[in-house]
């Protein structure tokens, strides 16, 4: 009965989640066009593109309205993009490109491994939604072929801004209002150090941690306790 119940509240939680996205579909890809929004997609050009080759076949998990994953395209990658909230997808199918990304609706558990691999995976601003990250984490690892690149997005638990936030819905709760709604599913949260060993776990060599912050300029993210962490990884090459 507690498993049935463990699963029951998972299940309810990532059902909110998806619901959650559903709501926030419509027009989410012109919040890049300015803000932290757009500092974010200017950082993973700038500052994440670099390490990265993308060709061959990448799957984009949690795609949203598929910004990245035509970033991804733009650069050469042959994109799938997946994503649970099926109104998310139908933003990405709006959003044209060329040369365009195929999208699918998608949960990361539902993800079948194909023999020959991907040649990267890009899983941004998901991870801390699942119930369940390490098992997420090893369906992300088993898409990949060996020396496949995976670049994550995830947030810092010791970041100031999350904590400000937290701090806020928590007082807004109280009174009956409501404040920063994404904490409700985004439960995750990892130091620089937690993250590495979290990747090292799941058989990836870690090439790069990369922090952003959407206030902090860029020359204090380095020194200052950032919001958001880019893990760039490969997947391990299998022991002989």
């Amino acid at each position: 009965m507690r498993e049935l119940t463990h699963r029951s509240d998972a299940e309810s939680r990532s059902n909110r989640a998806i619901a959650y996205h559903n709501g926030l579909a419509t027009g989410w890809s012109g919040r890049y066009a300015s803000g932290g929004f757009r500092k974010r997609a200017d950082f993973f050009g700038r500052e994440v593109l670099p390490f990265l080759a993308p060709r061959g076949r990448w799957i984009d998990v949690g795609c949203g309205s598929g910004v990245f994953s035509r970033i991804l395209a733009n650069h050469g990658a042959d994109v799938l993009g997946v994503d649970g909230s099926s109104e998310m997808i139908e933003a990405a199918r709006a959003g044209g490109g060329e040369p365009a990304p195929r999208y699918e609706v998608r949960t990361i558990e539902s993800l079948e491994v194909e023999p020959a691999g991907c040649d990267g995976v890009l899983c941004l601003s998901v991870i801390e939604y699942l119930d369940d990250p390490i098992a997420g984490l090893a369906i992300l690892t088993r898409l990949l072929r060996p020396g496949g690149a995976l670049v994550l997005s995830a947030p810092n638990r010791r970041s100031g801004l999350r904590r400000a936030q937290s701090a806020l819905r928590a007082l807004a709760l109280r009174v009956g209002a409501k404040a920063f709604d994404y904490l409700e599913c985004s439960r995750n949260a990892w130091s620089k150090h937690e993250l590495a060993a979290f990747a090292d776990s799941g058989g990836l060599d870690v090439d790069a941690i990369l922090g952003f912050d959407p206030i902090l300029p860029s020359a204090l993210a380095r020194f200052a306790s950032p919001s958001l962490w880019f893990l760039i990884a490969s997947r391990r090459p299998p022991k002989c």
